[in-house]
């Protein structure tokens, strides 16, 4: 695998803006009439860098571990997306992506393309690829600039990394008093990429429920579906060729597979009143094989000085229980489970710089200590048995984030 330059992101980013170009609807002629059609975008370009020459941050599901020092990958991102009016109340959205996937590919993606119908004042049906919204701040989990922090934190935001759903939603507002409250059924399936693999939730429902009033939100969330993990990296498949035939092979079911079951519970608590600013989230996976049932938790504080702010974040990630429960011996086994764990815990501090109406500059110092059969939020540079866990790992992260 090669870095990915500067030049790549640039070349792939117009890519995206071409597709996106040509579906959008030909100029129309000014008229007093307001535009059947709004196009908006976002983009972020992020430095991230240890002071472990051993090993790499890395966003698991989202990102593939880099190879530059400092890395340009994991919060780099460009955004573009079109909305178009239709009649009979509907309307049409689609939002192209480019990043870098878990496979180590940088091309652009199509992650929003659904038509929404207006079913009735406050409630309204979209159907097509949606935003998974399995967490408090789903729906604004690529544009960087909507958050205080260069990225969201991953000791919780790791937990789900499947960011899309093919499938059908209803959202319905309704104010009761002084309340605004939201009601979120959804429906559908998602799929990610990784090197040599695929994951894929499928037959996937949820509910979300979120509750405001004044400086304050509430978020609720529970999900349920079934979880396929095909791994095929030459770990692995090592790995199953020498389980196969022992007394331990019940362990090759829980490793890789299409009979899994998870599900998802997440709440979250904003409070903003202008200058001050709270942020907590907590969430949880439980599975029953092919990854690690863990739970997570963040706590941020930020205090707004005109155009700059700053924040310290602290989050925890807990493993609840490995991805098998089958007593296999031997560190191969071992350096297996680890290598599946991301349990860490992290203390942040930072400085959100607003440059302008829509631009903004970050950067933050994280002091994470991954737990010891855990590789955390990090990977290994070259040599996969290097001590991870236990050791305080220091991550410098700078980026600038905007929307036009």
């Amino acid at each position: 695998m090669t870095a990915t330059s500067p030049p790549r992101l640039v070349g792939l980013a117009l890519k995206a803006l071409a597709a996106l170009s040509l579906a959008a609807p030909a100029p129309m002629v000014a008229s007093a009439e307001p535009s059947a059609f709004d196009f908006s975008g976002f983009a972020t370009l992020g430095a991230v860098k240890t002071d472990r020459k051993d090993v790499w941050f890395t966003r698991y599901g989202v990102n593939f571990p880099g190879k530059s020092d400092p890395d340009l990958t994991p919060d780099s991102v460009l955004g573009l997306q079109g909305s178009l009016r239709l009649p009979w109340q509907n309307d049409l959205t689609v939002q192209v992506l480019t990043r870098e996937d878990g496979s180590d590919r940088i091309q652009p993606r199509v992650t929003l393309a659904f038509l929404r119908q207006t079913l009735a004042p406050g409630l309204s049906l979209r159907a097509g690829r949606l935003r998974a919204p399995f967490f408090m701040l789903s729906e604004s989990l690529h544009v960087n600039y909507a958050h205080p922090w260069v990225r969201p934190p991953v000791e919780v935001y790791s937990l789900n990394p499947f960011n899309d759903l093919d499938g059908v939603d209803l959202i319905y507002h309704r104010r009761v008093g002084e309340l605004d409250v939201e009601i979120h059924p959804y429906f559908g399936r998602s799929r990610i990429p990784f090197p040599e693999g695929r994951a894929r939730l499928n037959r996937t429902w949820g509910l979300n429920l979120v509750f405001a009033h004044g400086d304050w939100s509430l978020h609720l969330g529970h999900g349920d579906g079934r979880f396929s993990l095909i791994r095929g990296d030459a770990q692995t498949q090592a790995l199953i060729g020498g389980l196969a035939g022992t007394p331990f092979n019940a362990a090759l079911a829980d490793i890789s597979g299409t009979e899994g079951k998870t599900r998802f519970d997440s709440i979250g608590l904003q409070w903003d009143d202008g200058r001050w600013q709270v942020i907590g989230e907590y969430a949880r996976r439980t599975t029953n094989r092919y990854v690690t049932s863990s739970e997570g938790w963040y706590l941020s504080l930020g205090r707004r000085f005109g155009a700059v702010t700053p924040y310290a974040v602290l989050a925890r990630q807990r493993l609840d229980q490995h991805l098998s429960t089958v007593p296999v011996p031997g560190e191969f086994w071992q350096l297996f489970l680890r290598s599946r764990n991301n349990a860490q815990r992290s203390a942040t501090i930072g400085l959100r710089w607003d440059l302008a109406r829509n631009a903004a500059l970050k950067t933050e110092l994280t002091r994470a200590r991954p737990d010891h059969d855990s590789w955390g939020s990090y990977f290994p540079r070259s040599d996969p048995r290097v001590q991870i866990g236990g050791r305080a790992i220091h991550t410098w992260s700078v980026s600038v984030d905007v929307t036009f």
